[in-house]
């Protein structure tokens, strides 16, 4: 008769050792990747706060040319806000025949805004031209300036800084209206 068990050699299964060395492992290996994947996160949610303020003022852009009729855009640094905002009329001539039902004018607005997140903050705002030369490098007043109907603007130049220490100037050239994103010389 045989014995129970006793034939069972060779029998698949892990160690106690191996279970050990194999939790050391993963130990390692996260705390290696969990900080990796939180700074990777992190640098994405700036890169989308960089997004909303490029696509901010490229909106501002369209809607001057679009309406035909220059858009403010204003800062306050108080409560760091930007708002853009415009109005023109279109003579009901103007218009296709099924929506100008009347001889009068038609008037269209335009105005959005954009807060910035309670991390981020503008430093050395700027802004310029060939109309206006003016830093709002220390004060806390408003900025003001204006995208045209035929794409030009005012300049500006600023950088956004995050609680975190990231940080990259966005300048507004004035002859095009084009958008320049990068990392301050430091």
């Amino acid at each position: 008769m045989r014995r129970m068990g006793a034939g069972v050699k060779g029998a698949k299964g892990f160690t106690l050792i191996e279970m050990v060395v194999l939790i050391i492992i993963m130990a390692v290996m996260s705390s290696v990747v969990v900080p990796a994947y939180s700074r990777l996160k992190d640098r994405a949610a700036f890169q989308t706060r960089i997004a909303a303020v490029v696509g901010f003022l490229s909106e501002a852009r369209t809607r001057a040319i679009e309406l035909g009729t220059p858009i403010q855009v204003r800062y306050d640094p108080q409560s760091d806000t930007f708002t853009a905002q415009g109005e023109t009329t279109f003579e009901a001539a103007d218009l296709p025949t099924d929506v100008s039902s009347t001889t009068e004018a038609a008037a269209v607005a335009y105005q959005r805004t954009l807060t910035l997140p309670e991390d981020c903050r503008i430093l050395d705002l700027t802004a310029f031209g060939p109309e206006i030369v003016y830093s709002n490098v220390l004060s806390q007043q408003e900025t003001v300036i204006y995208f045209r109907e035929d794409g030009s603007c005012d300049g500006l130049r600023f950088t956004l800084l995050r609680e975190t220490g990231d940080a990259v100037t966005i300048t507004l050239w004035p002859a095009t209206g084009t958008i320049d994103v990068e990392a301050p010389s430091p």
